[in-house]
C-alpha cells in the first residue's frame, strides 16, 4: 500500500485548511490577545499581557487566594505562582495576611490594577465595536450566541465547568 499523500489530497487539505472552525477561533483569538496589549500600550500599560485579563477579573473585590483562582481560572498553582509574581512585578495585586489562616495571603487588586481592570472593559468594548465596524453588528450579536451556547452545551454534555468566572465547588 502506497502511503504517500496524493497532490488532490494536499490541494483539499488546503481548502478545508481555510473553513477550520477550530483553526479560524484560534487565529481570531490570537488577534484579538495582540490587539489588546496594542491598545494597553496606547493608553499607558505597555507591559500589558492578555492573560493578566482572567486573572484580574476573578479577583473577589474582598480579595482571593490564589488556589481559588488558579481553579478558577483553570490553570495550575504552579502557573499560578509564576503568573502571581509577574503580575505583583507590574504592581496591579498586593497581598493582605488572611483573616482567618495565619498561613495564607489574599491578592488584592491595586489601585492601578483597578485601572486596569477598568481599561479592560474600555478594550472589550472597542474590540466589539471593530468586529461591528468590519462584520456587522448582527453577524457579530449572532457569533458571540453561538459560542456562548456551544460552550454552555459542553458544560452540559460533559460536565466540562469550562467558561471562565465559574468555580467548581470542592
Amino acid at each position: 500500500m502506497d502511503r504517500k499523500l496524493s497532490p488532490e489530497f494536499f490541494e483539499m487539505y488546503q481548502q478545508m485548511k481555510q473553513r477550520n472552525v477550530f483553526r479560524v477561533i484560534i487565529r481570531y483569538g490570537k488577534y484579538m490577545a495582540a490587539r489588546s496589549e496594542e491598545i494597553a500600550a496606547e493608553n499607558g500599560y505597555p507591559n500589558f499581557k492578555f492573560r493578566y485579563m482572567g486573572f484580574l477579573a476573578n479577583i473577589d473585590p474582598k480579595g482571593t487566594i490564589a488556589s481559588d483562582l488558579a481553579r478558577c481560572i483553570h490553570v495550575t498553582k504552579q502557573a499560578m505562582s509564576k503568573m502571581v509574581k509577574e503580575i505583583e512585578r507590574e504592581g496591579y495585586i498586593e497581598f493582605k495576611p488572611h483573616e482567618s489562616d495565619g498561613r495564607a495571603s489574599v491578592i488584592h487588586l491595586t489601585p492601578e490594577g483597578e485601572d486596569l481592570l477598568r481599561l479592560g472593559v474600555t478594550i472589550s468594548e472597542k474590540l466589539k465595536s471593530e468586529m461591528v465596524e468590519m462584520a456587522g453588528e448582527d453577524n457579530v450579536e449572532h457569533l458571540i450566541d453561538t459560542l456562548q451556547s456551544l460552550l454552555q452545551e459542553v458544560e452540559e454534555r460533559r460536565g466540562w465547568p469550562f467558561l471562565i468566572g465559574k468555580v467548581e465547588e470542592q
